[in-house]
């Protein structure tokens, strides 16, 4: 059985009334008295006896006589107050006992005391009101158990739901996770059969992923646009499946009229395949437009700037340079310097002029893979992020910036002023941290 429901048995039973005197006829006056009353009666003779009846009996009020033999009406009512605390105490006294009043007050803490011979209709109504009183209080404990209860309840199932609303969230993310991986898995399968679709380059071809990121990161792309930049890359010729051998292999410049009108649809083709796919709605629209050009002269649309997103501008470039080295895009391939100053010469009119610079940028950094520490290098190979490994000194011995500073362009530039002054080489020798970018050319004489 709960606590509420003994709090609402308890709250349901009748009130408990202890009648202490020890004259029998002034108890059997005070039993008529309540016979009528809604309660339980409980008489006793003494002090001793009305103890043992508290012990054994739900009481909720006492009436007691002030003037008993053994052990007075205070003296019980004191040990009453202590034992039971809740019970709501009237002591009975004559009029000369105001003594007994006294000490009533001040060891058994009194409600109320009456005056022999009492008013029946008084002491009634104070014994009802205190009925009154006790059953409103026991109302509220049965209330306050039952709100109580009912929070534990809640509580419990809150966390009941918490801890089920984690387990399938946990779940959700889990084949979410699954998911993401087979789609990913399913995009660079299908990359690598349009790879091997592709006529083969004799020279090393930069990997275009790698050049949309970089690209995408030195200009800020948004994470989310980058995801998408990414599968555009990779998915940019999947129409050009259908596409016979020979309108693959033949340079674009090349193509005939008929072809080149053929030719110029592969990125709506692409498009058209991928919106169909809500996800990939995004990247349908990057593929669509990574042919056409910023002053209109484009394909498949002839659209202009206004109309083509930054993500389709960025893979233009990169694409565009890829086609460029591979000679998929003029009459022959062209190296990777003519390919750069291809580019340039068409930046702002043709392709982003920040990404191009973004590209050049690429092509000529790289991050540190792993932590190159003390390493003697030359000034003009010093770059922004590197740190002293060695105390610095000029030619006469004088300390110019302790081991452990941190490289900034200003100190890098003094450092190369001050160098060319004197005529002399510093001894430089530096920490490179990793994921730190530095020229190409450093990081080959690195790995040397």
């Amino acid at each position: 059985m709960s606590d509420t429901e003994l709090n609402q048995l308890d709250m349901e039973a009748l009130p408990g009334l202890l009648l202490v005197d020890d004259e029998a006829n002034v108890l059997s006056s005070l039993k008529r008295l309540f016979r009528k009353s809604n309660c339980n009666v409980f008489i006793a003779n003494s002090g001793q006896e009305a103890i043992e009846i508290l012990n054994q009996q739900p009481i909720d009020v006492i009436v007691s006589d002030a003037r008993m033999p053994e052990m007075s009406g205070p003296e019980f009512l004191a040990i009453a107050a202590e034992q039971h605390p809740d019970t709501v105490r009237i002591l009975l006294t004559g009029y000369a006992d105001m003594q007994a009043v006294v000490d009533a007050v001040n060891l058994g803490r009194v409600s109320h005391y009456v005056e022999k011979p009492w008013d029946d209709e008084k002491l009634k109504g104070l014994v009802e009101d205190a009925f009154v009183a006790i059953i409103f209080k026991k109302k509220n404990e049965y209330l306050q158990s039952l709100i109580e209860e009912q929070n534990k309840k809640l509580t419990l199932m809150n966390e009941t739901l918490e801890a089920t609303v984690k387990e399938r969230t946990r779940k959700i993310i889990e084949i979410n996770g699954a998911l993401q991986e087979n789609y990913r898995n399913t995009i660079d399968l299908f990359a690598n059969l349009l790879d091997m679709r592709n006529p083969k380059s004799n020279i090393k071809v930069p990997d275009i992923i790698t050049l949309v990121t970089d690209i995408a990161e030195t200009l800020a792309l948004p994470q989310r646009d980058l995801v998408h930049l990414i599968r555009a890359a990779k998915m940019r010729y999947m129409s050009q499946v259908s596409f016979a051998d020979e309108l693959i292999r033949t340079p674009y410049a090349l193509l005939s009229k008929e072809q080149r009108h053929e030719y110029e649809q592969y990125p709506l083709k692409g498009a058209t395949l991928l919106s169909n796919i809500r996800p990939l709605v995004p990247v349908a629209d990057i593929i669509l437009r990574h042919k056409e050009y910023l002053n209109g002269k484009g394909y498949p649309k002839r659209e202009k700037e206004e109309s083509i997103s930054k993500s389709a501008q960025i893979l233009t470039v990169a694409n565009d340079y890829v086609e460029l080295i591979t000679g998929r895009m003029l009459e022959t391939p062209l190296n990777h310097l003519d390919a750069i100053d291809y580019l340039d010469s068409k930046s702002g009119s043709y392709y982003s002029a920040p990404a191009v610079e973004a590209l050049k940028s690429s092509l000529l950094t790289a991050k540190i893979g792993k932590p190159i520490v003390d390493h003697r290098i030359l000034t003009t190979q010093l770059a922004e992020g590197m740190i002293l490994g060695r105390d610095l000194k000029n030619h006469n011995g004088d300390s110019l910036l302790p081991k452990g500073t941190k490289l900034a362009n200003s100190a890098i530039m003094i450092l190369v002023e001050l160098e060319r002054s004197a005529q002399q080489e510093f001894q430089l020798f530096v920490d490179i941290p990793a994921e730190l970018e530095v020229s190409k050319k450093l990081l080959k004489s690195l790995k040397c």
